[in-house]
Order: C-alpha cells, then structure tokens, then sequence
C-alpha cells in the first residue's frame, strides 16, 4: 500500500464512521429533517453570518428514504476500502 493509498484509507474509514454514527442515531427518531445553505442540502445547520437557516421537515417515511441512500453510500465506501 502506498503512501496515497494509506491517506485515501484514512479518509474513507473517518466518512464510514461518521455515516454510521449518523445513522445509528437517526434510525432511533421518528422525524428529521434536511436545511439548505445555498446549494447544498444538510439534515442541520446553524445560523452563521449572512446565511440564514432553512428547514425542510421529513416525516418518517422521508427520513427512512434519506437514511437508505447513506446506508448505501456506506456501502460504497466499504467497498472502495476493500479494493485499496
């Protein structure tokens, strides 16, 4: 393994783990919800500067529809990892 390699790994296990720290916790709530700032769309922010907050609230069957498609970018990620 090289030296790029080590460093994309790194980089891939920190996102899996922050991908399934975030659905372990939002699988236990019933509702959540997305915010955008300017083109990105974020399940939560804060207020900063000249950016305001904008909510979008999910009901339950949204929430589950958002948390497949992380489940399966995890899985993807898995996969890059394996194949490093």
């Amino acid at each position: 393994m090289t030296s790029e390699d080590l460093i994309q790994a790194n980089s891939i296990k920190k996102e899996m783990r922050e991908l399934e720290l975030f659905i372990y916790s939002a699988e236990k709530v019933w509702k959540g919800k997305v915010t955008k700032r300017t083109s990105k769309y974020i399940f939560k922010t804060l207020s900063y500067g000249a950016f305001d907050e904008a909510e979008y609230h999910m009901d339950t069957r949204m929430k589950d529809k958002v948390l497949n498609v992380l489940r399966e970018h995890l899985k993807s990620l898995k996969i890059q990892l394996q194949n490093l």
